[in-house]
């Protein structure tokens, strides 16, 4: 197993020593996993404003244990975990390690946390490291004081987890990606990590009674919703699972998953699967390394004039009215 400790609130040179403790070599900002130890890529950034950010795709060949010790400079770190993973490890001794699964955690420097990732397990992420200094520029003093103390304060003590939803993927699709060359970059890495901590901080208080309800009530319930969630955008490829076998998984009722799922992802089920599917879509089209047929297979659409038909209704312009200019994205007419 490897262990890996932070010690200093400070992504871009965790990153670094990272790389050194897996002998991945670094180019620029960026490193890719070694085959050796697994695949995939990380890269960090320090923003303009002093925040700093980390962004992964990775599967490692063996577990993964990732400690955050107490650290002397006070940050909160936002994380947000998309998890996907067929291994199920019941032998693991370290039982203080929280298991990584799809979700939006935010902690502080104050206490020590370890995350477990088991071998096998693919997992995407944007973390970032900020102060309260800069929320207090991003919202300013009276707001961000009753943010800490009524929210933050809770959601750290509990250790709770929030959901991911199709309002953060779109933004995370956009910066999960190992390279980004945008002739602004600092620019936009600065402008999605800024619409990441607005949305987080929106969603918890527009939904902070529901949520805070349930994990005060039912922390296994919210995590068993994620699961449902984290099961339904898996794979696009894939026929989705029917209501009755998310039911099971959920150890939910159908009435209960459907009316809990909306409640906490504000879409119904089967809703939030098609907009997250053509959210996919689009952002596997940004990439300009596949087809629009392509595209359509790996979201599971045989039939290509039904895709574009469903991609135009979500977005408004056709697959084919996508193109690329100068590494920004713009529609064509």
């Amino acid at each position: 197993m490897i262990n890996f400790v932070v010690d200093k609130a400070d992504y871009v040179e965790l990153h670094q020593n990272l790389a050194k403790a897996l002998s991945g070599k670094m180019s620029g900002n960026c490193f890719a996993i070694p085959e050796n130890a697994g695949k995939g890529f990380v890269w960090a950034e320090k923003l303009p404003w002093g925040v700093t950010m980390m962004v992964s795709e990775t599967t490692m060949r063996e577990d993964f244990l990732f400690t955050c010790e107490v650290r002397s400079e006070y940050a909160y770190c936002l994380q947000f975990n998309d998890a996907h993973t067929d291994v199920i490890k019941k032998d693991f001794r370290n039982r203080n390690a929280n298991p990584v699964q799809t979700s939006v955690t935010i902690t502080d420097t104050l206490f020590p946390i370890s995350y477990h990732f088991p071998m096998g397990t693919t997992l995407r992420s944007v973390k970032l490291f900020f102060t309260r200094e800069h929320l207090i520029q991003l919202l300013g003093k009276p707001e961000i004081e009753h943010v800490i103390s009524q929210y933050f304060s809770f959601l750290i003590k509990n250790k709770s987890l929030a959901p991911i939803d199709t309002g953060y993927r779109i933004t995370l699709d956009e910066l999960l990606m190992e390279k980004i060359s945008h002739p602004l970059r600092l620019n936009y890495l600065q402008n999605r990590a800024l619409l990441l901590i607005e949305k987080f901080l929106v969603k918890l208080h527009s939904k902070k009674d529901i949520l805070f309800t349930k994990l005060k009530n039912n922390d296994d319930e919210i995590t068993r919703l994620m699961r449902v969630e984290a099961l339904l955008v898996k794979d696009f490829a894939l026929t989705p699972p029917t209501i009755s076998e998310l039911s099971r998984i959920s150890a939910m009722s159908p009435t209960k998953l459907k009316t809990d799922f909306k409640s906490l992802y504000g879409l119904p089920i089967y809703e939030y699967y098609q907009k997250n599917r053509m959210l996919k879509a689009k952002s596997l089209l940004m990439l300009m390394k596949y087809s629009i047929k392509e595209v359509g297979i790996m979201v599971g659409y045989s039939n290509l004039s039904h895709f574009a038909n469903t991609f135009k209704k979500e977005f408004g312009i056709l697959p084919s009215e996508m193109t690329s200019k100068d590494g920004m994205l713009v529609y064509g007419s």
